[in-house]
């Protein structure tokens, strides 16, 4: 008996979910709909539209074929109820802050966020009467003493960027909807493929889909999905604020989701053997990785590594499936050391982005969390020593060759 599609892998979403057509002479690809509007079927598909019926396409800002196609793949791969795709991760974001919070209301955040997050809580949002409450990782433990009456979302990010800590999604979904406050996760990190925040309690999740859902660095997008009831909220919201995705990027992101579930298992497996390589090397200080067991995640907090290791890779155990594409390290020598190895790289690119099919390195000091103060730096674990990578699916020797040279010349 056929497995019913909320039954299937998601190898198989990846590949089949919002384009499955076995009619005569149907695409075996979602044509990409490159159209500004659509031509209505008299009086009466107005007043259906008008009336709530969404089957009905209108004007692209609203949706359109290929948009929902990608909509649809993504919500099933959350285990959503819908999905709303946006014009970046960025526009995400607002649409999820502007759904859920009005002027006078206060946000509750993890201060390990993505930079662009931070700037967008303090310097936009403040503007619109939304304040945010930032919660350093060493205080997560009382992060019920940020709550206040007027909290209306927690914002969670795990694994953290970019030093790959992680939080207890489920335990905090409790915690903000005990104050009534909606949940919102960036998945970005994990994927749908190694962690499902929506069964851990939260609402709303959100991507950067510019990152491992397109994974071929060609594409600007972002995404929520969630329940109905929110995800008819954000819609609107985007609608109104005009965050739409362009429907030729939706046909690049259904490109690049059909091969999602693959990429991800390779750069994990790179991933682990590359973050052993440097846990190795003399020139390492600290390697940031949740796939470390325990054991070994004492010996480094003997050597005074940060707590947080032991407790990511427990996190990580319990709700993802694997422990990621990410590896971060501090290099011995503090930034002179730092660019040096950077500069020195042949095969890893330097790109302030990640999660695409190729290799990247990143300087967070100079890139994703510039311009953040130094005592923000200081709580999320970040100096002129740390560097992140971006694994991706070349070979993990060849990768490792090229990152052992660069040291050398550090």
């Amino acid at each position: 008996m056929s497995k019913r599609p909320d039954q299937r892998a998601d190898a198989t979403r990846c590949v089949h979910s919002g384009e499955e057509r076995h009619g005569q002479a149907a695409p075996l690809t979602t044509p990409i709909t490159q159209a500004s509007v659509f031509v209505v079927p008299g009086v009466g598909g107005l007043r259906r539209y008008a009336e709530g019926d969404r089957e009905l396409y209108l004007y692209s800002r609203y949706g359109n074929p290929t948009i929902g196609a990608a909509e649809q793949k993504i919500a099933e791969l959350e285990g959503a109820e819908a999905a709303v795709v946006t014009s970046s991760g960025m526009a995400a974001e607002t649409v999820a802050a502007l759904v859920a919070c009005q002027a006078g209301d206060e946000i509750v955040s993890m201060l390990d966020v993505y930079g662009g997050t931070v700037k967008l809580f303090e310097q936009v949002l403040a503007r619109c009467g939304i304040k945010t409450r930032f919660i350093p990782y060493h205080d997560i433990r009382n992060a019920s003493r940020y709550f206040s009456r007027k909290t209306r979302m927690l914002f969670l990010e795990t694994p953290t960027n970019p030093t790959l800590r992680c939080v207890d999604v489920a335990a905090l979904a409790r915690l903000g909807h005990r104050h009534k406050a909606c949940v919102v996760v960036d998945n970005t990190f994990a994927t749908p493929i190694l962690q499902k925040p929506l069964a851990l309690g939260a609402d709303i999740v959100i991507h950067s889909a510019t990152k491992y859902l397109g994974g071929h660095s060609d594409l600007t997008a972002g995404v929520l999905a969630g329940s109905k009831k929110w995800m008819e909220a954000a819609r609107q919201m985007m609608i109104l604020t005009g965050g739409c995705l362009d429907p030729g990027c939706a046909y690049l992101l259904l490109r690049g989701l059909k091969t999602l579930e693959i990429r991800v298992e390779r750069a994990c497996r790179n991933a682990a053997q590359i973050a052993e390589a440097l846990r190795r090397h003399p020139k390492v200080a600290h390697v940031y990785y949740p796939g470390f067991p325990p054991q070994r995640a004492q010996n480094r907090r003997s050597l005074g590594a940060p707590e947080a290791d032991h407790e990511a890779h427990e996190l990580a155990r319990s709700q993802m499936k694997d422990f990621g594409m990410m590896v971060s390290f501090d290099i011995r020598d503090g930034g002179p050391a730092a660019e040096r190895f950077i500069n020195a790289l042949k095969l890893w690119y330097l790109a302030t982005s990640l999660g695409g099919v190729e290799s990247t390195v990143s300087y967070p000091v100079l890139s994703s969390h510039i311009g953040l103060s130094t005592k923000q730096l200081r709580l999320l674990g970040v100096s002129p020593a740390t560097i992140r990578l971006s694994v991706g699916i070349e070979d993990a020797g060849d990768l490792i060759d090229d990152l052992e040279q660069a040291l050398a010349c550090a």
